[in-house]
């Protein structure tokens, strides 16, 4: 799977978001967003700008990216965003987060274990 420059500032946008939702944000889930995006050939200079991107985004802006996705990248960025919820303990906060993006931008119905499972394996 591959994703643009531009579709992952989005979806880093949103996993920003997801780590905020609870109010504290983990050395785990930061690892976890650079992790991501260098398992995408994001080469580790290029973290800056991407970052930069996506916290420029409006979530407006990173909401209609990302519902243009495709049914198969839709499911990677529910597991991506279950990921985020899941690695420091999931608050309700982000429960409803997670939901909300959902469903404004299409993505399947799925449990959190779901979207993880598919995470992990694409």
């Amino acid at each position: 799977m591959t994703l643009s420059g531009l579709q992952l500032s989005a979806l880093l946008k949103m996993g920003l978001a997801m780590v905020h939702a609870d109010g504290k944000v983990t050395d785990e889930e930061t690892k976890a967003l650079s992790m991501e995006l260098l398992k995408f050939g994001v080469a580790p200079n290029e973290l800056p700008h991407l970052l930069s991107n996506a916290t420029s985004m409006s979530a407006e802006h990173s909401l209609i990216i990302v519902a243009g996705l495709d049914a198969e990248q839709k499911k990677y960025a529910t597991g991506y965003l279950a990921m985020l919820m899941a690695c420091d303990g999931i608050d309700d906060s982000e429960i409803k987060l997670w939901r909300m993006i959902s469903t404004l931008c299409g993505f399947p119905t799925m449990t959190i274990e779901e979207a993880i499972n598919f995470w992990e394996n694409n």
